[in-house]
């Protein structure tokens, strides 16, 4: 998964959907469990091995993981939806180098010395994607989170002027706002502020948002290479114009930039919580430079197409995505440099390729079904955003996506969490599915992270598209102490680490039941006359949902 992030009424049955239940559980009943268990296995402990070197986007590892799940696709009799008739669909990207100590950051004021801040300890300075270096010296203006959302109205640019200055943020969005619109804004703030005429940003990070990323773990974080995908043209896909460089500042060093005015990084970090925050010129000017090397590189989309039985379908697939990346070679933790990835997210492309092959060995579903294992979610969903806006030869639109990321079953499991089951009728069928197959549905353990816009589901949701991101969430592990949460230990000591391998706790036969109900669901999708959609006044769906082709 990438770094930082109501009751739904059930659909009544038909006759029809009825059958499909019975089908369904006779089929995929739990003694076909332990079969589908070993096989998960299998391909996660290939996926996961130090052979593959974490899988980074463009590497070595990767194309030997992309041609594995090619292979893999050849023996499941899917049909080759990628490019010129193989399952190979190339993604372009520019990937860069940040020199992360050769970052400058100096706040001068009128009748002070200047301030500079360390580069990697206090702040981390990046130029403009596709750039070698970069330098600007402007006026600092502090504009609160820098959104505008009339809908909670709220406008951070009402009387500012941005045109040739910096733009001085906070980090997220208003915590008035629900979780995904917050989500939402934070993560689409950039465009705004380029749009306005900054010719910078910086971000200052808030307590809220140190508190689910440390700065030690951001700073590490910045040491992997950044990509941005690019388009046919060679042109980079949603960037910022105008905005040279950006730099981030950790919440310890905030302070400086306010020393001088009537104002503290405290205070205003208070204000926005409680509504909105002073706006003011900070009376100073930034310089900011940085520097990076970038080159160009190809990645792949690996795509499988199980072909459906109503030919006036065949143009509407749903898509059931899986990242195959992670994050390769990096900085090396007790000794360790590989990030193998293993649940993040090799075993959610296992659990993509057995339950492909459970509905291939099935009778012919009426909707086609896309599997797709997609690179570059780790640099910013880019796999996944070239495969949404460059479908497959015949594919009118996607009809709807699931997302594996992240499954985690480090204890033994019947919990799922759905991101996204609240906003679509993807919810109710979720629902039905989990109560048949015995298996918990719970709400959104962390609405704070921003779930619903960190994996690859994103990406299909900004092109209209239904989606559900299906995960687990194991909140009680019933062999440790009372009170242990092995999910947030998980994210606490293995997330994006070395030690997220092959040697922690796996509970695979939790594996083999996941594999069950989310067969049952695209099964159940697939059998619907009626194809998914945004619930009436949902936000996702009136921001994005003109756009589903």
């Amino acid at each position: 998964m990438r770094s930082l992030r109501s009751l739904i009424p059930w659909l009544a049955l038909g006759a029809g959907s009825l059958s499909v239940s019975v089908a369904l559980s006779a089929s995929t009943s739990p003694s076909s469990d332990d079969l589908a268990a070993r096989q998960v296995r299998a391909h996660t402990t290939f996926l996961a091995d130090d052979l593959l070197e974490g899988r980074g986007t463009g590497t070595r590892g990767h194309a030997l993981a992309a041609r594995y799940v090619a292979s893999q696709f050849l023996r499941l009799g899917l049909q080759p939806a990628g490019d010129s008739g193989t399952f190979d669909q190339t993604v372009p990207l520019i990937e860069a180098t940040e020199q992360i100590e050769a970052g400058r950051f100096l706040l001068r004021r009128a009748g002070s010395p200047d301030v500079s801040l360390q580069a990697s300890t206090d702040v981390l300075v990046r130029v403009a994607a596709g750039q070698t270096e970069g330098r600007i010296e402007a006026p600092a203006v502090f504009v609160g989170y820098g959104v505008r959302a009339p809908e909670f109205d709220h406008d951070d640019f009402q009387g500012i002027d941005l045109t040739g200055k910096i733009a001085v943020v906070l980090s997220g969005a208003p915590s008035r706002f629900p979780a995904d619109p917050r989500a939402y804004y934070a993560s689409e703030k950039l465009t705004g502020i380029a749009a306005r005429g900054a010719v910078g940003v910086v971000t200052l990070i808030t307590p809220r948002d140190l508190a689910q990323a440390p700065w030690a773990f951001v700073a590490a974080q910045s040491r992997f290479p950044r990509m941005r995908l690019l388009d046919a043209q060679g042109r980079i896909v949603d960037s910022a114009p105008g905005i040279k460089v950006t730099a981030v500042v950790g919440t310890h060093a905030a302070n400086t930039l306010f020393a001088g005015t009537a104002h503290t990084a405290e205070a205003l970090f208070a204000a926005a919580e409680a509504g909105p925050s002073p706006r003011f010129a900070l009376d100073a000017t930034i310089e900011l430079s940085a520097a990076a090397t970038f080159h160009r590189i190809e990645s792949l989309n690996v795509l499988g197409l199980l072909p459906g039985s109503d030919a006036r379908l065949a143009g509407e697939p749903i898509v059931v995505t899986a990242h195959l990346d992670h994050l390769g070679i990096g900085p090396e933790v007790k000794g360790d440099k590989l990030y193998n990835g293993a649940m993040d997210n090799a075993i959610g492309t296992a659990l993509l390729l057995v339950m492909a092959e459970q509905l291939g060995a099935g009778a012919p579903l009426p909707r086609p079904v896309l599997f797709a294992a997609v690179t570059a979610e780790e640099k910013g969903l880019l796999g996944a955003r070239h495969l949404s806006l460059n479908p497959p030869a015949g594919v009118r639109r996607y009809l709807a996506n699931v997302n594996f990321d992240m499954a985690m079953f480090p204890v033994p499991t019947r919990e799922l969490v759905g991101w996204g089951a609240i906003h679509s009728s993807l919810g109710a069928t979720l629902a039905q599915v989990a109560g048949r197959q015995q298996f918990t549905v719970s709400p959104d353990p962390i609405p704070d992270e921003a779930i619903f816009v960190r994996s690859d589901q994103y990406a299909f949701i900004r092109e209209g598209v239904p989606a559900l991101f299906l995960s687990t969430w194991p909140t009680v592990d019933p062999t440790g102490p009372a009170g242990s949460d092995p999910s947030g230990r998980f994210l606490q000591e293995r997330y994006h680490k070395p030690n997220d391998d092959l040697l922690q706790p796996i509970d695979w036969p939790s594996t083999g039941a996941f594999v069950r109900v989310a067969r049952d669901l695209v099964q159940t999708v697939a059998e619907s006359p009626e194809p998914p959609d945004w619930l009436p006044g949902n936000f996702f769906g009136l921001t994005f949902g003109q756009k589903r082709r």
